[in-house]
């Protein structure tokens, strides 16, 4: 038999091949599809009902429908519910004992801490109603005096969170004040090293209004901090303090000129010292912070310190005297610098002294003074920071001729945001060195990710404290 084709058998057998195929492949989309659909539905979703939340919060809190109890605080008062206010410890303890407030429906607070506001109040007693709280950070102290009233810890640490994240130059000393009297220590002392950094970079370069508001408890711990970022060297928070002062004692917030702060102080007919006066007394602790071996190292520096008579002969006398030591031992060869020196004793007696880097470039200073014959230079490539003993052959007379001299040094380099908080920090540990004439030493290599601009921040020992070289003598004297 033959075999035989129709145009209509033709298009059947062509378009079941077709669909076959397409029957197939859609199959397979299908399958797929339903997979993802069906874990889909299979998986919980945790959804926040929103409203509940807040009709809790506007029902019994805003409206206080159902209210218990009524608390009235600052002649404000609050239609509330114990079960709610049970979440604070001050409240739980109120209603749980033997107190007189324990039955009664209404309920009157004495509110002592003048932080506390009626705004604060509402916001923190809102917040046993409701799960989130916005946080402003203008009004955050008065929040944290009154969430620090109610022992609402949780409160408290949302509080401090906030801060953290909002040190700036308007808010720091509120929040410094605010950490001192309501014992946060990590926020004090986030803030204190706020004000070590920013004290003489910030402060002593805006209007000076600004540093007439650091109190002198807080520029007292400030001063003598060995932390403090000091731009150039210690002469220049001498000057400072003089701004500071004259600030202080004048009611007005014009920006005085030096010549002004001179004149305060060098035409006092009273010939006492200004801070033996009856009006410096109050600032003798900030003085006695400032390392006066290290604020007489120029000899223009001597003099004006001297015109000024800010700081009493008897401070004064002994420290030159002193200094003449040093540089009689160093002269005859008895001290080639410090060695073995105690952290604390070189924390506490070191010059302190910095400087602003404003772009990534090749940068050689020095800081200028005294230094007992040894001239440093701190060179920076961008990428890393050294030091190195100059000995140019023209300026040999002035130096020293001890083919080895030792240094004991410690940097601290940082970056700061637009809060001028600190968001990079890299500190080298105290590096005893031992330089011969024009040798070069790295003190440390900069993260890839350093942003300028930085300020470096230096503490420098060029000879050993007096009592330690009468130790090393007597240890001498003993060995042979």
């Amino acid at each position: 038999m033959g075999l035989s084709f129709s145009a209509e058998n033709l298009v059947k057998n062509v378009a079941s091949y077709v669909t076959g195929k397409k029957r197939k492949h859609c199959d397979s989309e299908d399958d797929e599809v339903n997979k993802i659909i069906d874990i889909a539905l299979h998986t919980p979703k945790r959804k926040k009902l929103t409203t509940t939340a807040n009709y809790i919060y506007q029902a019994l809190f805003e409206e206080g429908k159902n209210s218990d109890v009524t608390v009235c605080a600052l002649g404000e008062e609050f239609h509330l519910h114990r079960i709610y206010l049970c979440q604070s410890p001050y409240f739980a303890s109120m209603f749980g004992g033997s107190w007189l407030e324990t039955t009664q429906k209404y309920i009157h607070i004495d509110v002592v801490d003048q932080l506390i506001t009626i705004d604060s109040l509402k916001v923190v007693l809102g917040s046993l109603y409701n799960c989130e709280i916005t946080l402003n950070p203008l009004e955050i102290v008065p929040i944290l005096a009154t969430a620090t009233m109610f022992q609402l810890d949780g409160l408290i640490e949302k509080c401090t969170e906030v801060m953290l994240e909002t040190i700036n130059p308007k808010t720091s000393l509120d929040y410094y004040n605010a950490a001192c009297q309501y014992g946060d220590k990590k926020l004090q002392q986030v803030c204190f090293q706020w004000f070590l950094v920013n004290l003489m970079p910030y402060y002593f370069s805006h209007p000076l209004s600004e540093l007439k508001t650091i109190p002198i408890s807080l520029m007292t711990k400030l001063v003598s901090d060995p932390d403090l970022f000091v731009i150039q060297t210690e002469y220049s928070i001498y000057v400072m303090l003089k701004y500071w002062v004259y600030m202080l004692e004048h009611s007005s917030d014009q920006e005085p000129s030096i010549t002004n702060v001179n004149e305060f102080f060098c035409a006092r007919k009273d010939k006492i010292p200004f801070v033996l006066s009856k009006e410096g007394r109050k600032y003798i602790p900030v003085f006695e912070g400032l390392r006066l071996q290290n604020l007489i190292s120029h000899q223009l520096d001597v003099l004006l310190v001297l015109r000024d008579n800010i700081i009493p002969r008897t401070w004064l006398d002994p420290v030159i005297l002193q200094q003449w030591k040093n540089v009689l031992r160093v002269n005859q060869n008895d001290d080639k610098g410090p060695t073995n020196v105690p952290n604390e004793v070189f924390l506490s007696n070191s010059l302190r002294c910095g400087r602003i880097l404003q772009v990534n470039e090749r940068h050689v200073w020095r800081w200028t003074g005294f230094h007992f014959g040894i001239d440093l230079l701190m060179i920076t490539d961008g990428m890393t920071l050294s030091i190195k003993r100059n000995h140019r052959s023209e300026f040999e007379q002035l130096l020293s001729f001890q083919t080895s001299r030792q240094v004991t040094i410690r940097v601290t380099v940082v970056n700061l945001n637009e809060q001028r908080q600190i968001v990079y920090s890299k500190k080298s540990e105290i590096m005893e060195l031992s330089l011969s004439k024009g040798e070069e030493v790295q003190l440390m290599t900069f993260d890839d990710n350093l942003k300028h601009p930085i300020i470096i921040s230096a503490n420098i020992m060029y000879t050993s404290p007096e009592n330690q070289e009468i130790i090393d003598q007597e240890e001498n004297q003993t060995i042979s």
